[in-house]
Formats: C-alpha cells, structure tokens, sequence
C-alpha cells in the first residue's frame, strides 16, 4: 500500500494526552485507528472529537469522517455513567465527555452557562472543548446559570445578560456620553483595531473581543486653537508619525532635554492588569531617526502590575521637565530588526502595546 494510502491520525488515553499515529489505510475504521494506536483491550471505546466539542461514538466496523477531525479518544470502560443536569437524570456510554457534547445531551440554549459541582470545592464552569472525566470521583452533578456577556469600555467592565450590544448603549452604561466627537475601536485578539460608530453592534460570541478603546477627538474652536498654541513642538517628526499621532486623538508633545529628544505623550492607556489605567508615554527619539532605531519606552507615573508581581527590567529612569519616567528595557530581536523604510513611532507603539500584553502571556 503507498504512502497516500495512508491516514494521520491524533489519539488521546485516558489521561487526554494526545499522540500522532499513522493508520495504513485511506479511509480507515474505528477497529483500524484503535490498532495502530496499539489499543488491544476489548472494553475500549473510541470517541472522535468534532470542531464543535462534540464527542462523537465511532463504532469498530465504522468509517469515521478524518476530514471533520482527525482526533479521537480512547475510553475504556463495559459500564454506563449516570450524572445529573440540573433535575435531569442523564446516561453516558464512556468515561469521557466534552461540555459541548453535554449540553446538546441536555438541549441547552447559549443563553446559559454549565457548571460543574464537585463536593467541597467551587463550582467549575465547563466550556464547549472541556473533558470531564465522568469516572472521577464526586463528578455526577451539573448545574447551569444566566449567562453573562463581558465587555470593557475603556477600563470599566461590563456584565449583559444578552450576547449583542450596541456601542453607544455600551458607552452609556460605563459613563461615557455617546453624543460627544469619539474616535472609537473594537480591540479583538490577534486582530487589527477596527474602527466603528455609536450604532455599530458588537456580537459578544465572537472569540477574543477585549475592549472597546474611546480617544475623544480635538474640537475646532477658539479653545483648542489656544491649547495648540502651548503644545511644544521643539523638534520635527515624520509626516508618517505626525499623521499616526493625531489620528489617536491623544495630545502629545517633541520635547528637547538636554542631548535628548522625547516624544511625549499623554494620556496613553496601559492595559488591563495594570495600574494606574492611564500614564504619559515618552519615547527616546534618536538624532539620527529613522535611520537609527526607537529603543525601549518610558512611563510615568510608573507602571505597576494590580497583583503585585514583579516587572523585569523596568529599573532604568530618565527625566523630563523634572519628572521621572520609569524605563521598560523592550528590545527588537535579531529576526524582527528595526528597519528605517518601514518602523516609524506607530511601529514602536505596536511594541509597546505587546511588550505590556506579554506580561500576562497574551
């Protein structure tokens, strides 16, 4: 048989630890997979796990469907499991069961949330992809509760007991005025910011949303014309900052210290996890930018994590105008150079925005 006959295939144990085989067979049975998983017992149960969590039960004659998921569980076991849904009695055919398969064997909405209850110990929410191991002791009760959708708005969370929020409601709510001039941004992980209004609807299902960021934008009247006029301007950025810096309706500043020269901005937002929520921002412009590199960031007041934990490498300080910034000793890697064509001061925001992140193994 040649190799294109063959199938890759993802089995777990009973300890859920996942391991690669090859199955000599294109479209190979529940029989053949436990085989080449070298599973000999009489009593195992092979159980494929779906995209969705589901765990579906692969008969020894069957001909599971590798381009749905190609990874399955062994179970071992010639006895049912009994559990409870709230107040209904439910049977298991294995060991093992995801949460997604659990709330399809209850028919539960999304508009609600499973718990796990284990004698003495605090109720344990089951997400879709969890595997609870029905043979473990105390494991038999489950209960569900309203589900509470989370968003942040700035630094204020908040909870909704429905998965769709219009932005301005949001805004309302966290004490902000929708009616005044806001550039506003949905921050989702792994995902450009993207830019919306106060009617854009935000759908909480959607995976890694983490905030809505609001920057008030500069009002043109006689007010702000006088503010621009104190704002320093003491030595001359890119077109390309210039253009990145006010587009984030912050006020910022080029300041000259001595043999250095500081971008200076206000208002800079940390993230969650931190305090305080809102810090200037200092940036040490070289003489010869962009040619030469943006290095490192500087913060004050200084930058602290809310659980104390400690933060390495921030025990550099500068001073401006006679205030002490804390330093942060973020450096660019050899595959991820600075190049003059293309970072600029939005570039070196980015890394500080994943230098803060990173602190929490985001």
């Amino acid at each position: 048989m040649n190799q294109h006959s063959n199938s890759q295939v993802r089995v777990a144990d009973d300890t859920l630890t996942f391991r690669d085989f090859v199955v000599p067979h294109a479209d190979p049975t529940g029989a053949l997979i436990l085989q080449a998983a070298g599973v000999t017992e009489p009593t195992a149960l092979l159980l494929q796990r779906l995209p969705s969590g589901d765990l579906e039960s692969i008969r020894l004659s069957e001909t599971p469907n590798l381009k749905a998921s190609n990874e399955f569980i062994v179970s071992f076991g010639d006895r049912t499991f009994n559990f409870v849904v709230n107040a209904s009695q439910m049977v298991w055919h294995a060991p093992h069961i995801s949460g997604a398969t659990l709330r399809r064997l209850a028919m539960l909405e999304n508009s609600v949330d499973l718990l796990l209850l284990r004698p003495g110990a605090e109720p344990e929410e089951v997400q879709d992809h969890t595997i609870v191991d029905l043979a473990s002791r105390g494991v038999e009760k489950f209960v569900t509760r309203p589900r509470k959708w989370k968003l942040r708005v700035q630094a204020v969370t908040l909870d909704f007991d429905v998965p769709e929020v219009k932005v301005g409601d949001a805004m309302t709510i966290a004490g902000f005025d929708p009616k005044k001039a806001w550039n506003i941004y949905l921050l989702v992980a792994g995902k450009p910011k993207k830019e919306v209004d106060v009617n854009y609807i935000v759908d909480l299902r959607t995976p890694g949303i983490e905030r809505i960021r609001l920057m008030q934008r500069n009002v043109d009247n006689g007010e702000a014309t006088a503010a621009a006029a104190t704002v320093r301007r003491e030595f001359a950025l890119l077109s390309v900052d210039v253009k990145f810096l006010d587009g984030t309706g912050l006020k910022w500043e080029t300041v000259k210290a001595g043999e250095r020269r500081w971008l200076v901005i206000k208002g800079y937002e940390t993230l969650p996890g931190y305090q305080p929520a809102s810090v200037t921002l200092a940036l040490d412009i070289p003489k010869d930018y962009p040619q030469a590199q943006i290095d490192m960031f500087y913060f004050s007041p200084a930058v602290s994590r809310c659980d104390g934990a400690a933060i390495p490498n921030t025990h550099v300080t500068a001073t401006i105008d006679g205030v002490q910034f804390q330093g942060w000793s973020r450096h660019r890697t050899e595959a991820h150079k600075w190049d003059p064509n293309s970072d600029n001061v939005g570039t070196h925001f980015a890394l500080v925005e994943h230098s803060l992140a990173r602190e929490f193994g985001e």
